[in-house]
């Protein structure tokens, strides 16, 4: 189980970072075209006229797919950002109870935004909604896979929780952060 979990949370950042490359590829395509258009303006007193349709579109989908889509994993491998000022004054006893109350509240928060993503991505799917611009995407596509960036959020959150429960501790909630310890 543990295996296909991290399989699990390894392809949705691998597909985080796709998403984040094509951000890069579009916005330099489109910062391309803008200078070819620039020259030929300026070279032949006409513009060209390139462009990526609806590229500021597609590059904001890409962003929500790199957010959502990274979140299992960036949980999972705590490089998320933790407040520990007060996690630290804490007995060992009592800092395991704060952890596992912290990943029960995760796995709450992490359940209300997936099942308002999915909700959100249904409705569009039953009405039909499509984004304004030059190419009129089915919005419940972007919605639905950052929805599922949320659900695999979700289960990293449960993941959390049972480790805390069972063994007491985990590799996403570390009791004290190496780094946080050199300091």
């Amino acid at each position: 189980m543990r295996k296909s979990l991290d399989r699990l949370y390894a392809v949705s950042g691998a597909m985080a970072a796709f998403s984040l490359c094509m951000i890069m590829l579009i916005v330099f395509g489109q910062v391309v075209f803008n200078t070819i258009d620039f020259i030929a303006l300026h070279t032949f007193g006409k513009s060209v006229g390139l462009l990526i349709p609806s590229y500021a579109q597609f590059s904001g989908y890409a962003l929500g797919f790199t957010t959502f889509l990274s979140l299992g994993l960036g949980f999972r491998k705590a490089a998320h950002i933790r407040v520990t000022l007060i996690e630290t004054a804490l007995n060992p006893k009592a800092r395991r109870v704060s952890l596992t109350l912290v990943a029960a509240l995760g796995v709450a928060l992490a359940a209300l935004i997936s099942y308002s993503l999915i909700e959100l991505a249904w409705q569009s799917w039953q009405w039909g909604d499509t984004a304004s611009g030059l190419i009129r995407v089915p919005l419940w596509i972007p919605q639905s896979i950052m929805a599922l960036g949320a659900v695999i959020f979700l289960i990293a959150a449960i993941d959390t929780l049972v480790d805390m429960v069972r063994y007491k501790q985990s590799t996403a909630l570390r009791a004290i952060d190496p780094v946080e310890e050199a300091m």
